[in-house]
């Protein structure tokens, strides 16, 4: 991935996107909560599958994210609004994708590993 060497203005479907994907974990949290949520065992591995996937697409958006960190950071284009040193701000939460890239894998691998033994189950 390559990114624009120039700044550019926030293209605002990305963050309507982060709300979306934000807000539909918030609706199946909530569409969930009663037992009749799901018809049979097939739809909960179907779901758990698409959770697999959401999860698995994590790694590479937070680190293109951190890539843009730092690609900001090296052009000397970020600021603290606080008495905190950018750079220091700017390796804490480089640190912190990296680390929610490894879970978001673990997450991913769980998620997967729990849809292939639900999809071998069925109702009696």
């Amino acid at each position: 991935m390559t990114l624009h060497q120039e700044p550019h203005p926030v293209d605002p479907g990305v963050l309507h996107l982060g709300e979306q994907a934000a807000e539909a974990i918030r609706e199946l949290n909530h569409r969930t909560r009663h037992l009749d949520a799901l018809a049979d065992p097939a739809e909960l591995s179907w779901l758990l599958a698409d959770l697999a996937a959401t999860a698995g697409r994590l790694p590479q958006l937070l680190d293109q994210l951190r890539t843009w960190l730092n690609h900001e950071h090296d052009n000397d284009r970020l600021r603290a609004d606080t008495d905190a040193n950018p750079a220091d701000l700017v390796t804490l939460t480089a640190a912190e994708l990296t680390c929610a890239g490894r879970n978001a894998r673990h997450l991913a691998a769980a998620l997967d590993t729990a849809h292939q033994h639900a999809a071998h189950l069925a109702m009696t």
